[in-house]
């Protein structure tokens, strides 16, 4: 005949396994994918002014790093960590190429051509060894869109030494920001030229 222990020793020799066993915690790591700037400042174009309106990523692109694994599969690596949404670079990236580098004037007030970015996706595609930036762009004027383009730029992530595959995944994605990002200023820029002056719409 069997006889049952007490509950209080079942729980004292549960809870020495699960202090046996117990693994470290999770500690992530930060990383950030932004750039030095690749061109000189160039002067001001006044005949170029520019609003940079909305620039807002998905409600899945949070600090967690996306990683994509099918079509229709994501899932959110615990221990790798943006040290903003990503969207923020996103946006300082576009404000430097344009305004700095491109010579745009920044509108601030009076009218001008408004620049709206949504980003769609900025994650590590797993069975393709990818990184991807995808995002739609819309330059508008106060009645109409003069541009409506979904950029898509994907960079090789690099073979990583040992098991650390993050610094590549970030260095990748990085050279992918940079490229949407000269990308979307080369097709706003031609937009702009050949839209017809302010006074005219």
């Amino acid at each position: 005949m069997r006889t049952s222990l007490p509950p209080l020793v079942v729980a004292l020799a549960l809870t020495g396994c699960a202090l046996l066993g117990k693994s470290e915690p999770l500690v992530p790591r930060y990383f950030t994918p932004e750039y030095a700037a690749s061109a000189p400042t160039a002067p001001a174009n006044p005949a170029l002014r520019l609003r940079l309106g909305r620039v807002e990523g998905r409600a899945s692109l949070r600090e967690r790093m996306a990683l994509r694994l099918a079509d229709r599969e994501v899932r959110y690596a615990e221990d790798r960590r943006w040290t903003e949404r990503p969207e923020v670079y996103l946006r300082r990236a576009l404000g430097r190429t344009l305004f700095e580098e491109r010579g745009l004037v920044e509108a601030q007030i009076g009218r001008a051509l408004t620049l709206d970015v949504e980003l769609i996706a900025f994650e590590e595609v797993v069975p393709l060894r990818l990184a991807r930036l995808e995002a739609r762009l819309v330059l508008r004027d106060d009645r109409v869109a003069l541009l409506e383009e979904t950029v898509t730029v994907e960079r090789p992530i690099a073979e990583a030494a040992g098991d650390d595959r993050a610094p590549a995944v970030v260095e990748a994605l990085s050279q992918a920001l940079q490229a949407g990002v000269a990308r979307m200023a080369d097709r706003v820029i031609a937009a702009m030229a050949a839209a017809p002056p302010p006074a005219d719409r």
